[in-house]
């Protein structure tokens, strides 16, 4: 039993000491969130979450206090809302996919702080660019007549986040923006 007290302690103090943050050059990152979708064009009378899948790639040994990482964004989000139309309400669905590049910065809080308490932490900013397919799908009041639109628009989104690291492999992390999702949590792997 004090053997394998010992090997768990060896193999957690391993673990916390190679709990490498932020992500670094040649480092990839993974990762699947839900948040709140930032569909600000109507008001929405439903909503469902927006699902999001990033990719990150660490493009650069250190710079300044930190290190930079580029990738991508892929997120799917959908809406109702209801529109007077002619006295009559108008039901309104809407789905939405967001797709494109998106680049962050990575600070090194330990060697900027100076405290290890950070080691486990990667707090990021960074922008997306990209594109939003929007599919609205309606029935006119008048004649039942079922009618389709869609749109593409260009999008922008200034975020922030923080990721906190269970293993050197996993961990979980929150963001904050406004062009994809306005609050967002999930999970992410890198290897």
């Amino acid at each position: 039993m004090k053997q394998l007290s010992l090997t768990i302690a060896f193999f957690l103090g391993v673990l916390s000491s190679t709990l490498a943050q932020p992500l670094t050059f040649g480092q990839q990152s993974i990762g699947i969130s839900i948040g709140i979708p930032s569909m600000y064009d109507h008001a929405y009378t439903k909503q469902s979450p927006a699902i999001s899948a990033l990719y990150e790639y660490g493009i650069s040994d250190k710079i300044g206090i930190g290190y930079i990482g580029v990738g991508g964004l892929l997120s799917l989000a959908g809406g109702e809302y209801n529109a007077p139309i002619l006295s009559q309400s108008v039901s309104y669905k809407l789905s939405q996919t967001l797709i494109g590049p998106r680049a962050a910065y990575h600070f090194d809080m330990v060697d900027l702080t100076g405290n290890k308490d950070w080691q486990n932490l990667d707090v990021y900013s960074g922008a997306f660019l990209g594109l939003k397919f929007e599919s609205a799908k309606y029935t006119e009041p008048n004649t039942s007549k079922k009618l389709k639109n869609n749109n593409t628009k260009l999008v922008t989104d200034l975020f922030a986040g923080i990721r906190y690291a269970f293993t050197p492999h996993i961990g979980a992390f929150g963001e904050i923006g406004f062009g994809v999702s306005y609050l967002s949590v999930g999970v992410s792997f890198r290897f």
